[in-house]
């Protein structure tokens, strides 16, 4: 997750009230008009309760090859690598 999207799902969640499920974090983000990325966050989030901003954060997924700023092109050739499947294809020599 960049720290753009985080950003406007921060924006969104601002005046949340905790605790709160995942229904009740997706629906206020969605009365305030959170961005289709934050959005897509936000819906890919285990069904928990959230007691803070910063456990949603823990929880949201994670793609390891945006944080790692890998293009496309490395993404697949690192999927496509002969490495033992059991290492992640983020951690995967290209």
């Amino acid at each position: 997750m960049d720290e753009t999207g985080w950003n406007d799902v921060r924006a969104a969640l601002n005046d949340l009230d905790y605790p709160a499920n995942k229904d009740q974090v997706v629906a206020h983000a969605e009365q305030r008009d959170a961005t289709a990325p934050a959005m897509r966050l936000l819906r890919g989030l285990p069904w928990e309760t959230y007691r803070n901003l910063g456990e949603i954060r823990q929880s949201a997924p994670i793609d390891a090859a945006a944080d790692e700023r890998q293009t496309p092109d490395e993404k697949a050739r690192q999927a496509r690598s002969p490495h033992n499947r059991r290492i992640a294809e983020h951690l995967r020599d290209l």
